[in-house]
């Protein structure tokens, strides 16, 4: 009669989770060496998106947050028109408030939520051939009122979300 020795359990162990980390990185799992951003641009001129909503000043909130958001989170600089490599440009379509839920026995909302839509183009200025273009691009923002907070907060989340999307957008596809 043959005793497994606990030594020999923890050995094989071992060597099978090893085993196992290899093929799990000889697989891939979805990694590349890649660039996230493409490496031919460096400047983006972002012109003031059109806006056919009637919010107050929403399309100058929106360039600004694209703009900070292409600055913080590429390689990529803002530059003017004439001299940028490439050119992000579109329209915010519409801005639209829900009530998701009420309040017990009142019609006062519980809890909203606010949907930018947008359409954009991101063109290579050199060249003039299209990067990027997206129609009915969304994103949204839930709030649920507290004291203080205001359905403006959530637009303006609402307006973050959207532009950091769009920058996403900007990556390289694999």
């Amino acid at each position: 009669m043959r005793m497994n020795h606990p030594r020999r359990r923890t050995h094989w162990s071992i060597g099978l989770m090893l085993v196992a980390a290899c093929c799990l990185l000889v697989s891939g799992c979805g990694y590349s060496t890649k660039p996230l951003y493409n490496k031919s641009v460096r400047t983006v001129a972002v012109p003031i998106f059109k806006s056919k909503s009637f919010r107050r000043e929403l399309e100058m909130r929106f360039t600004e947050a694209l703009c900070k958001n292409i600055e913080y989170r590429t390689p990529y600089k803002i530059a003017n028109e004439k001299n940028a490599d490439t050119v992000l440009s579109g329209t915010i379509i519409s801005v639209d408030e829900q009530v998701l839920t009420t309040r017990y026995q009142t019609s006062l909302p519980r809890e909203s939520q606010v949907v930018i839509t947008v359409d954009f183009t991101w063109k290579d200025a050199r060249s003039g051939r299209v990067l990027v273009e997206r129609k009915r691009f969304n994103r949204s923002a839930t709030e649920i009122p507290q004291i203080n907070e205001r359905v403006t907060d959530a637009e303006q989340l609402a307006v973050e979300r959207t532009a950091a999307a769009v920058v996403d957008q900007l990556q390289t596809d694999w």
